[in-house]
């Protein structure tokens, strides 16, 4: 006689168990499929290109198509990989570039009434998988909250009062500082772009200071890799790509532009890659017949236009860790910035571009900007820029070594409560 010890056994060498699978639900106000371009888009899409093989996702977001039934979850697929999507809100792209005037037509705000009126079903669904949850920003922080599921946090950047944003967020502050802290109080983990950040935070919150921790972006080196100058004889190609929100001082940048036109003795070209208008910036009238205006650009149309230029160049008065500037040192192209603290972990002077110092004199910044330009100029043309070196100075910014932490993170998580599946195989 057999026992039922026995017959367990034979059942379980016949139908093994699959690896454990771990789920983990994305929430943020954005489609994938869409034009919008930024750090925390790119965070989302490559968060779907890297993910395990025995992690499933699931995305509660927006439709920017108008196409997709909302409170729905659509299986897509999205660079070859796929997950399940979840819109609940229908709002187009060219609707997202505009500013809005005011917290209920804003897509935050919209974004926070459709997860109050589909509060239901996301509770289901996420109950139902067992997920944990990665979100971008604080103010969606209570909801997981409510549902006691664990969750990591991530702060992306934080302005300065005196400085001006495309965003609501200057005028309610008091909403983003809010959810800051109860953020830091119900995660698990509160991850930052960079170590400043991570610094005031830890003093802010020193009961805390233990899951605080620093997250640098990173930039997928698959698609941005080093390429040869490809053209010495025509004209100096300066590039950038991102929103042109007031403090990335695109005022300074088009400045620049202009000066370094009259300085060198040939022509110069400024190309950017982005969504937003640059003519209401009155210094751009003066170099708007020498630029070229991208629009929008996926991952590989970015590549190629970075390395189509000579040298990238960023005047932002602060930034998390500029994913821009990540992707122009990838494709070996230098970057003259003005300084920031950050920075000084990719751009070396002289080898991966330049950092200028600081000043009250915005004349003073523009002419060294201007200088370093020259600089760079030279180099290129006498073949003292080797492309594959500038690329070394990105090497830790990777999704190996920055984004797969976060795929470790939920693992434990979900390993030390015991919310993973494990789905046998019949």
């Amino acid at each position: 006689m057999i026992s039922t010890i026995t017959l367990a056994q034979r059942a379980r060498n016949a139908h093994p168990p699959r690896d454990p699978r771990y789920n983990i639900c994305l929430i943020h106000p954005f489609d994938p499929r869409g034009e919008k371009v930024g750090g925390l888009e790119t965070y989302i899409r490559d968060f779907i290109t890297f993910h395990p093989e025995d992690t499933d996702l699931l995305l509660i977001g927006v439709d920017s198509t108008g196409q997709l039934a909302l409170g729905k979850v659509h299986r897509l697929t999205f660079r070859g990989r796929s997950f399940d999507f979840l819109p609940i809100l229908h709002y187009s792209d060219q609707k997202a570039r505009e500013a809005a005037r005011s917290i209920r037509s804003s897509l935050t705000g919209q974004f926070f009434v459709a997860l109050v009126s589909h509060f239901g079903m996301i509770a289901r669904l996420i109950r139902k998988r067992r997920c944990s949850i990665d979100l971008r920003r604080v103010e969606f922080s209570w909801l997981p909250a409510i549902l006691r599921s664990p969750f990591i946090q991530m702060l992306h950047g934080e302005g300065a009062p005196k400085l001006q944003m495309d965003s609501l967020l200057k005028k309610y502050s008091f909403v983003h500082n809010a959810g800051e802290r109860f953020a830091v109080a119900m995660s698990e983990k509160f991850l930052c772009v960079n170590p400043f950040i991570t610094e005031r935070l830890q003093n802010t919150y020193p009961r805390r200071r233990e899951k605080i921790d620093t997250l640098w972006t990173w930039v997928n080196t698959e698609i941005f890799q080093p390429q040869p100058f490809s053209d010495h004889s025509g004209a100096f190609r300066i590039v950038f790509a991102g929103r042109l929100d007031e403090f990335k001082d695109p005022a300074l940048m088009f400045t620049t532009i202009g000066r370094l036109r009259e300085r060198l003795g040939r022509p110069v070209e400024f190309h950017y890659i982005g969504t937003s208008d640059p003519h209401r910036f009155a210094e751009f009238k003066a170099i708007e017949d020498i630029t070229v205006q991208h629009g929008f650009k996926d991952a590989v149309g970015m590549a190629a236009t970075l390395a189509h230029a000579h040298s990238g160049i960023l005047t932002s008065e602060f930034e998390g860790m500029p994913r821009f500037v990540l992707e122009t040192l990838a494709v070996g192209r230098p970057v003259v910035a003005t300084h920031l603290p950050q920075l000084e972990a990719v751009i070396h002077d002289g080898e991966s571009g330049f950092l200028i110092p600081r000043s009250d004199s915005r004349d003073e910044m523009a002419d060294q900007l201007v200088q370093r330009f020259v600089e760079i100029k030279k180099q290129i043309d006498t073949g003292a820029i080797d492309p594959a070196r500038v690329a070394t100075n990105i090497r830790t910014f990777t999704p190996n070594t920055q984004l797969a932490r976060v795929f470790r993170y939920h693992q434990e998580i979900q390993n030390a409560r015991g919310i993973v599946h494990a789905i046998p195989s019949y």
